[in-house]
């Protein structure tokens, strides 16, 4: 998000909840009741806190823009969906996590030579990313020739509750050959649960969200695959914002709750290297502005995919 603020000219503001739902939901209230206001926030719905969050907000000329995870179902039910009963809560912008986690398991399945025996190792019960990214897996193995789905945990996002969740389910299921992970920081522990185990060479690991920990241990050969994309979602909200700023509505394109195809696959040190160097550490490479509809007149649709991040830092992709 921020070089993409930079280069467009937005004043950005972050503030850090460290996934506490109770410490997000005090930030926005305390921002609420500034003396000068936003033009607009950017909310996530950590543990379902979304809704009353965006209730601070309300009779505000705040613009809302929900980020990452999506609404329930239940929640939207109630709380109906964008410009309708909260009238500023204009969109909201999520990975599709569904097909994420599918990308992940057909990527760590190619790595098996017999019946795939997998587990996975989700997030938060409540989180509605978690929720999508269990879908895609289980939806999976709908098909029974594809092998079987032995389990999936709960491991709280974190590398410790990984490994620890990881070296329980090896015990258990000794014929296990796939471990799902649906971020990053829990493949990264079962992968060391494993090789603890005797079997970092025999397992594919895998997860989600293209981070440092886990770029590094696809160079060295370990982890099997990562899918990244999401770390670029703040920045493609601030793009949307800032054209709707400037009068070009994205509603009238993408409408009004967009999941930007910018998923990729990364299976290879090549690709682990090319990521890394562009979207963690060199984001500023990336010419924010050809994605901008105000910057680039001739754009008629937003293109958010992984292949036009490369071309917009000037590279090609990597095989």
């Amino acid at each position: 998000m921020r070089p993409a603020a930079d280069q467009l000219g937005i004043q950005l503001e972050i503030l850090y909840a460290d996934r506490d739902h109770l410490k997000m939901l005090e930030q926005a209230e305390s921002v609420s009741q500034r003396s000068g206001l936003p033009d607009y926030v950017v909310l996530v719905n950590e543990k379902q806190s979304g809704v009353m969050a965006m209730s601070f907000f309300k009779n505000s000329p705040v613009k809302i823009m929900l980020l990452h995870n999506d609404l329930t179902q239940q929640q939207r039910d109630e709380a109906g969906n964008e410009r309708g009963l909260i009238k500023n809560w204009i969109g909201t912008l999520t990975t599709d996590e569904y097909k994420v986690s599918l990308l992940l398991i057909k990527a760590l399945s190619s790595h098996c030579s017999k019946a795939v025996e997998a587990v996975g190792l989700s997030g938060i019960k409540s989180n509605p990313v978690s929720l999508e990214r269990e879908a895609g897996l289980g939806d999976f193995f709908l098909d029974p020739t594809r092998g079987r789905l032995l389990q999936i945990v709960h491991a709280d996002w974190s590398y410790a509750e990984g490994k620890d969740r990881a070296a329980r389910l090896l015990e258990r299921y000794p014929d296990l050959n796939v471990i799902w992970a649906a971020n990053d920081a829990m493949a990264v522990g079962a992968l060391d649960a494993a090789k603890e185990a005797g079997k970092g060479t025999v397992i594919a690991i895998g997860g989600q969200g293209g981070f440092p920990a886990a770029l590094e241990r696809i160079r060295s050969g370990e982890l099997k695959a990562t899918v990244g994309g999401t770390a670029m979602t703040g920045a493609w909200a601030l793009v949307l914002l800032y054209d709707y700023h400037h009068g070009l509505d994205f509603a009238n394109d993408v409408g009004l709750h967009y999941k930007p195809d910018h998923a990729t696959v990364i299976d290879s040190p090549e690709k682990a290297k090319k990521f890394g160097s562009i979207v963690i550490e060199h984001p500023d490479r990336i010419d924010f502005r050809s994605f901008s509809k105000v910057f680039t007149p001739k754009l008629e649709h937003y293109d958010f995919r992984y292949e036009k991040v490369l071309e917009a830092a000037g590279e090609t992709p990597a095989r």
